[in-house]
């Protein structure tokens, strides 16, 4: 069965159509290759990636534009459209490929501060409330100071070794199931 000019010639305008599609989604890979300076095997599994979606892309579009034909026109078409969209505004594209992904990552990292900057306005209540139900225990602590510490070895020596022992033994336990729960 023969097809018309007409369908064919539509088929080659989509094919250079999808070369130049090709040819921007590198601009994109590259800009973010760019931007985020990927070393030899960032970009190895970036080039693998990269074909892998160009392949099934194309290979769809041909699929679904051509019934899977491939035919040497669409060979040409694909690599017209790479040639002619890589002459006309593969540096244009590239740059506002490389300022759009800036600009997100700025973006980005300015919702990171501003979230960071809400949950501690949100958090600050009940700091307040920890710092004033703390506040007397650090004022003692600083006020007793050297006296705290002298007083902490008289009740040692005070307290009998029994209870010392009944003591070192609880906090043994507690330690132990501490580090248990700890590692669950």
């Amino acid at each position: 069965m023969t097809e018309p000019v007409t369908s064919q010639f539509m088929v080659f305008i989509y094919t250079i159509l999808t070369g130049a599609l090709a040819g921007f989604l590198f601009d994109i890979y590259a800009g973010v290759g760019q931007v985020w300076r990927l070393r030899k095997t960032g970009i190895f599994f970036g080039d693998v990636v990269y074909w892998l979606v160009l392949t099934a892309l194309v290979y769809g579009l041909i699929l679904h534009y051509n019934q899977g034909e491939v035919r040497f026109f669409v060979l040409l078409g694909l690599g017209m459209g790479a040639a002619l969209y890589f002459q006309l505004s593969r540096r244009r594209v590239r740059k506002a490929v490389i300022k759009t992904i800036e600009l997100t990552i700025r973006l980005l990292k300015w919702l990171g501060k501003s979230m960071v900057w809400l949950v501690g306005v949100l958090l600050l209540p009940f700091r307040l409330v920890y710092l004033v139900i703390t506040y007397p225990f650090r004022l003692l602590g600083l006020v007793l100071g050297r006296t705290g510490r002298a007083v902490a070895k008289l009740i040692k020596r005070l307290v009998p070794t029994p209870v010392k022992s009944f003591y070192h033994r609880l906090v043994n336990q507690w330690k132990r199931l501490l580090a248990g729960i700890k590692r669950r």
